[in-house]
């Protein structure tokens, strides 16, 4: 029998409110559902078709000029040409065409669907949001291997392209970890508040734009980035680690691009920039289910994670 005199229990806590709360369909944004095909299609199959299309027509005719001058094809003394500038211009514009395709696509939902998903201190349409800015920077940077090595007849500078794209997003990341508070409003806040973790910001505009969660899950995620603690952490440990990733895929490109030949190296430079993509986003995803599982138990236990 329950005793009188004992003090009541406190009431239970309210759930954690759940951030992305709409569950959009495939069908609702077309043109963004396809974006990670149209990537993969124009940033690994169409530039490896393009070159070793190239590149296998070459070979077949060194092959033919050799046996017409009654050479081995092994010891021949005609050189095998393993690049052209005109192929691996129409290559790297393949690759950029995938990047600016995603831009493209969240830009326009961006104009037309402002009041929708834009950012909350949004006063203009024109302001985009940061992860468009720093997209389209990012695509430019990857322009400069192509243009220096066009201009000095560097080849290998060609397969540096999505190096220089992740080099300088890894940049900005770091940034983004020193205790700084910002010189310009970025998405959600205002000029002078703190900087956030860069995966903080990427991770509200891809999910209000691309995953069609809008504003109100903008409103949330501030909220709950405002008031807990594990959820800050959780951000900060999400970028140092894709920084670390950064540095770990430009030195295994930068391998491959100076100790393989060249035909080899265009192909393999790519496998690494996708898997490398591919292991720090599983494991990210991973991450974020630990981790928000782990808060989620302590809020309904009433302690600090």
């Amino acid at each position: 029998m329950d005793d009188p005199k004992a003090a009541p229990l406190p009431p239970p806590r309210p759930p954690l409110e759940k951030l992305a709360q709409k569950r959009p369909r495939a069908t609702d944004h077309l043109s963004i559902t396809i974006g990670p095909a149209m990537i993969i299609l124009f940033d690994v199959v169409v530039p490896i078709i393009i070159y070793y299309s190239w590149y296998n027509a070459r070979v077949r005719q060194r092959s033919r000029e050799c046996r017409r001058q009654n050479q081995p094809i092994r010891p021949c003394s005609i050189p095998q040409i393993e690049y052209d500038d005109e192929i691996l211009g129409y290559a790297v514009i393949s690759f950029g065409f995938g990047e600016l395709y995603i831009l493209v696509v969240r830009v326009v939902r961006l104009l037309r669907y402002r009041e929708l998903c834009a950012p909350l201190l949004s006063r203009s349409k024109w302001e985009l949001d940061a992860t468009s800015w720093v997209y389209g920077v990012s695509m430019i940077c990857a322009l400069i291997p192509f243009v220096v090595g066009s201009t000095l007849e560097i080849p290998k500078l060609y397969l540096y392209s999505p190096g220089f794209l992740m080099a300088f997003l890894g940049c900005v990341m770091l940034i983004s970890i020193c205790p700084i508070t910002l010189p310009i409003g970025i998405n959600s806040h205002a000029r002078g508040s703190a900087m956030r973790p860069f995966i903080y910001y990427a991770a509200e505009d891809f999910i209000a734009v691309d995953g069609l969660q809008d504003r109100e899950f903008r409103v949330r995620y501030n909220t709950r980035y405002d008031n807990s603690k594990a959820f800050r952490r959780m951000f900060t440990y999400l970028t140092w680690w894709w920084i670390a990733g950064v540095v770990i895929y430009l030195g295994c490109l930068s391998a491959v691009i100076w100790k393989l030949h060249f035909h080899y190296a265009f192909g393999l430079s790519l496998g690494v920039l996708f898997a490398y993509l591919t292991i720090w986003a599983l494991a990210s995803y991973y991450f974020v289910m630990w981790s928000m599982h782990r808060e989620k138990m302590a809020w309904e236990r009433g302690i600090s994670a």
